[in-house]
């Protein structure tokens, strides 16, 4: 589907709780990019903003308070993309994951576009239902 492609900004990030409180996973602030491709490649990455830097300049040489802290403040995977028209439903094949247990899994997502802004949304994951926006980036 041609409405797809192209590299998308977040612009919110909101995970609905069971008992129906909206939260905001990575704070209102938080940064990412999608991008799908007309081969059928996908890629998405989020993070919190203003993550703290390391002490270390070489990102194989951290102290494992580090590390926890960035890996709660980011998420990422790529692979393939299939698009459902008939459900609405767009399913990320994953490939690569920042999330190991996603790796070789189909994440479906219900899309729907408004305006310049595409809307993705989950089922129940864990104990929540997530909601992002995206604006498509100009050339």
């Amino acid at each position: 589907m041609k409405e797809f492609i192209g590299t998308w900004k977040l612009e919110a990030w909101t995970a609905e709780l069971t008992d129906g409180k909206i939260v905001f996973p990575f704070g209102e602030d938080a940064i990412g990019r999608i991008t799908y491709d007309e081969f059928g490649n996908m890629a998405v990455q989020v993070m919190k903003n203003d993550r703290p830097q390391f002490l270390s300049e070489d990102p194989l040489q951290t102290e494992p308070d580090e590390v926890l802290v960035a890996y709660n403040g980011f998420i990422a995977y790529c692979g393939n993309y299939q698009v459902n028209l008939n459900t609405n439903q767009v399913v990320h094949q994953i490939k690569i994951s920042s999330f190991p247990n996603w790796v070789g899994q189909n994440q479906t997502r219900y899309y729907e576009f408004n305006g310049d802004q595409l809307i993705l949304s989950t089922d129940l994951i864990g104990s929540s239902r997530h909601k992002l926006i995206w604006k498509k980036l100009k050339k």
